[in-house]
C-alpha cells in the first residue's frame, strides 16, 4: 500500500476555513494531517476525496480518487471528473517526479475550470509525496 500526501493549495484551504460557511470535508478514508491530506492507494492510484464548500452553496469543489499518470513523458495528476462518472480529469501538471516527490505542480485548464474563476491554468499548487 502507498499513500499520497498532498496539501493541495494551502491558501485555498485557509480561505475556505475562514469563510463563515466554509468547510473542508474528507471522505473515503482520506485523513487530514498538519502536512495536508493523506490518500491511501496502490502504486500511483489513490482513493477518497476532499471537498471544499462555501459561499452559500455556490462553491463546491471535490477532488476525488487522485492518480499520477505519465502522459507521453509528462506527469499529470488526474482526479475523478465531478460531473461525469467514469471520466478522469487532468487536474494538474507535474514538472518533475522522481518516484516519490512531485514538484512544480500547477493547475491545468480543466482543473482551473472547477473553481469558476479565481484560478487559471498554471496556478501553482503544493508539491506532493508518495510513499508508504
Amino acid at each position: 500500500m502507498s499513500v499520497l500526501r498532498w496539501a493541495v493549495k494551502t491558501s485555498l484551504v485557509g480561505y475556505v476555513r475562514g469563510m463563515s460557511d466554509g468547510a473542508v470535508v474528507v471522505a473515503g478514508g482520506v485523513r487530514e494531517t498538519d502536512g495536508g491530506f493523506v490518500f491511501a492507494g496502490e502504486g500511483h492510484r489513490f482513493s477518497g476525496s476532499v471537498t471544499f464548500t462555501g459561499h452559500g452553496g455556490m462553491m463546491r469543489v471535490t477532488l476525488a480518487d487522485p492518480a499520477l499518470v505519465d502522459r507521453a513523458g509528462t506527469w499529470v495528476l488526474e482526479i475523478a471528473d465531478p460531473d461525469d462518472d467514469g471520466v478522469r480529469l487532468p487536474f494538474a501538471t507535474v514538472a518533475a517526479f522522481d518516484g516519490s516527490t512531485g514538484t512544480g505542480v500547477a493547475l491545468t485548464a480543466d482543473g482551473a475550470d472547477l473553481f469558476f474563476g479565481p484560478y487559471e491554468a498554471g496556478t501553482p499548487l503544493e508539491d506532493f509525496r508518495i510513499g508508504s
